[in-house]
């Protein structure tokens, strides 16, 4: 992609405007002029001040330690709320990359917290798309992009008995299944996950991140939300055998982040996964 997002949002909504306050998280999905899309991961934190909005927008390039994160300000009336970047105030990205300036109206829906929209750029080489977010329970992140070392959940074990550290090992939840095209974990799966709280429980110091991912089948949309309540999925789970949910963040990503070509079986089922990052000890 030639260029990465930059932003000029038009929100339509018709709710109290305080429950926009706060961090989300997305895709943004780019209609290719071949007929395919491509996804990529988005943030945006919104603090409500009265009629006046100000906050951040964080896009990431798929697979890659390339974002943009930008200043925004905004302001609202009526059902209409106006957001505007002011400036970047962070990136990493290519030599020769641009940024395209987006415009975009979304609808807002209460009860499952989503924002829901389509975009258009006049800038040169811009396509137009989609943007959905959701509420994230996640502080807007303003660091590096994660790129985390692969591990395994034994090798982590291990370091934790050897008193090393382990902050920035990410394992995929290999043992978590789950129906297809659901988001209930399936029974199978308890004791896998008993033993992951078990671990959680003997060292209170860690917190953890929970990713979500699917494989390229069905709607991106769908995949999104799909990916992003099997994550929450697995941080219920684990809430519910006892670990504090002040230590568990989770998202999702959708198809964004792929580790498989998705043109197989094989490849479809590892980049159908929820990953495990540990952040802190």
């Amino acid at each position: 992609m030639k260029y990465f997002q930059s932003l000029l949002l038009l929100f339509v909504c018709g709710t109290t405007f305080a429950q926009l306050d706060g961090s989300w998280q997305g895709v943004l999905i780019q209609d290719n002029q071949n007929g395919t899309t491509t996804n990529f991961a988005i943030w945006v934190e919104l603090i409500v001040d009265g009629p006046q909005l100000k906050g951040s927008f964080r896009s990431e390039q798929a697979n890659s330690p390339y974002y943009k994160i930008s200043s925004i300000i905004g302001k609202i009336n009526g059902d209409n709320v106006v957001i505007k970047e002011k400036e970047i105030v962070n990136q990493n990205t290519e030599s020769g990359k641009g940024w395209c300036f987006l415009l975009a109206r979304f609808d807002y829906n209460a009860s499952e917290q989503k924002l829901k929209g389509s975009y258009t750029s006049e800038t040169e080489g811009c396509v137009p798309g989609e943007l959905v977010l959701v509420k994230s329970n996640r502080a807007f992140n303003r660091a590096a992009t994660e790129i985390a070392e692969a591990s395994s959940l034994e090798n982590v074990e291990q370091l934790l008995v050897e008193k090393k550290a382990v902050a920035g090992k990410q394992f995929v939840l290999t043992d978590v299944n789950y129906q297809s095209g659901k988001h209930n974990i399936i029974s199978s799966s308890h004791a896998y996950l008993d033993k992951i709280a078990e671990l959680l429980k003997e060292n209170s110091s860690i917190k953890i991140h929970l990713k979500g991912h699917t494989d390229s089948d069905g709607d991106d949309e769908n995949n999104f939300i799909l990916s992003h309540k099997r994550a929450k999925s697995v941080s219920d789970y684990l809430i519910k055998t006892g670990i504090d949910k002040a230590r568990i963040t989770y998202e999702g990503y959708g198809e964004s982040r792929s580790v498989a070509t998705n043109e197989t079986k094989e490849g479809k089922r590892e980049n159908r996964r929820v990953e495990l990052l540990i952040i802190s000890e």
